[in-house]
């Protein structure tokens, strides 16, 4: 039996990539019954996007569970006490069933921290847990300014070249930058409140709290592990890599277009977003091109030319959003250098997903897919360079008709390469204590 639990998405937050590990849990165990704990709105979006991939798990339960999803909520003792109800439940539930392994599609310290804590209780000492690591990781690179971020101040109010690793070691720090952000007009005690546990709950600081080897992580990119050496044993922890597990639709054929068309698929940089239009809105533009916003979230591209919403005012289906998919011939990506160092994008996977050549900004995520070898599209180092090769390819169209196939062909070979089916031995090996 197969015990899988999501503790934090609900809706469709992550219902690609989960819905990609149950599905490769499903190949990698296909005599096992799969038992799938998550918020009920999370289930039914698995399970939509299960139907809309064409893809059938069979021997697959699931059972709703609740937990809340605000930082104010979460990082409070209020917070604490209701993960560590939740988990007694939830292993009182694998107790009773007769298994000892869990698989958590996501966590956060809280949520490490109290299953460490329960696992000091003798009836569940032989609990193993496989974590996938997601957004959270990427606090171990951020450091104070991570936490200087969720309380709404910016970096120009503290000293920014405190390195984070110290300053978490350092607990006199805290009370300097909370002077120095207390004047700070969205300043308030909740957030000191949440500032002060995140604090407490740093995430190498519970990683390695009570460590064992009844805990494993899964990396969804090789890059993520060779980053996070610089803060930590990613061996001693039990990291191993699981390429994002994406059930890959029908490639689309490539679009005959009259001019360019790009497109950004999901969520983005709203402030990118604004600052690389602003920059595009200067040059001297003949030709005609346009941008898809592929997503509920119009804020950075208002009040731009060349700009068309796939969105009525509310969060689109992925049916929608494919629907709008077709004719496109560029993803476009605005994550800098900043982004991605402990995590990986999905959207790459969606692009490949779709085989759309992608136009990026630097990034470790973007680059570690995007080789000089077998690209897949242009890599820009900042945001005047994605401007730049932007408007030549609006300009000069036709002329990058044979370069976009040949990053399509490429983007084929990598696609296999990465499909679950020939990852499901990773899968099986992050899972196996």
């Amino acid at each position: 039996m197969i015990i899988v639990c999501e503790p934090q998405c609900k809706g469709i937050m992550h219902e690609k990539v989960n819905s990609g590990f149950i599905y490769g849990l499903r190949l990698a165990y296909p005599q096992e019954k799969i038992i799938f704990f998550a918020d009920e709105t999370h289930i039914s979006a698995i399970k939509d996007i299960l139907e809309n991939d064409g893809v059938s798990v069979v021997n697959f339960e699931c059972e709703p569970i609740k937990f809340e999803t605000s930082s104010s909520k979460i990082y409070s003792f209020i917070g604490v006490i209701r993960y560590y109800l939740l988990f007694k439940k939830l292993f009182n539930k694998m107790c009773n069933l007769g298994t000892d392994k869990v698989f958590f599609l996501s966590n956060n310290p809280i949520i490490l921290y109290t299953i460490k804590k329960l696992r000091q209780r003798s009836q569940y000492r032989e609990i193993y847990c496989t974590f996938v690591l997601h957004g959270e990781f990427e606090d171990l690179a951020r450091g104070s300014q991570n936490l200087i971020k969720h309380m709404g101040a910016t970096s120009s109010q503290v000293d920014g070249k405190e390195d984070g690793e110290r300053f978490a070691n350092q607990y006199k720090k805290i009370f300097i930058i909370i002077s120095k952000i207390l004047l700070h007009p969205v300043c308030s005690l909740t957030n000191i409140r949440i500032l002060f546990y995140r604090r407490i709950f740093w995430v190498k600081k519970i990683m390695l709290w009570q460590h064992s080897n009844h805990y494993r992580y899964i990396a969804l990119s090789p890059h993520i592990v060779k980053n996070a050496r610089q803060y930590l044993d990613p061996e001693y922890l039990n990291f191993s890599v699981v390429i994002m597990p994406i059930i890959y639709k029908r490639p689309y054929p490539q679009p005959e277009n009259e001019f360019i068309k790009f497109a950004v698929f999901g969520s983005g940089d709203s402030h990118q977003m604004h600052m690389m239009l602003s920059l595009l809105s200067k040059k001297e533009i003949t030709a005609r091109y346009e941008i898809k916003i592929i997503s509920a979230d119009r804020r950075g591209s208002e009040n731009f030319p060349n700009i068309s919403y796939v969105n009525h005012g509310k969060v689109l289906a992925r049916k929608e959003m494919e629907k709008a998919v077709p004719d496109v011939d560029v993803f476009i990506n605005l994550y800098d250098i900043n982004h991605h160092k402990l995590g990986c994008s999905l959207s790459i996977f969606e692009a490949l997903s779709y085989l759309k050549p992608v136009l990026h900004l630097s990034n470790d995520s973007y680059n570690y897919f995007n080789k000089a070898d077998k690209p897949i599209g242009f890599r820009c180092e900042n945001l005047n360079d994605f401007v730049d090769k932007m408007y030549d390819m609006i300009e000069n169209y036709s002329s990058y008709k044979d370069k976009l196939n040949t990053f399509r062909n490429n983007m084929q070979d990598i696609r296999d390469r990465y499909t679950i089916e020939n990852n499901i031995d990773d899968l099986r090996n992050s899972f196996a204590f």
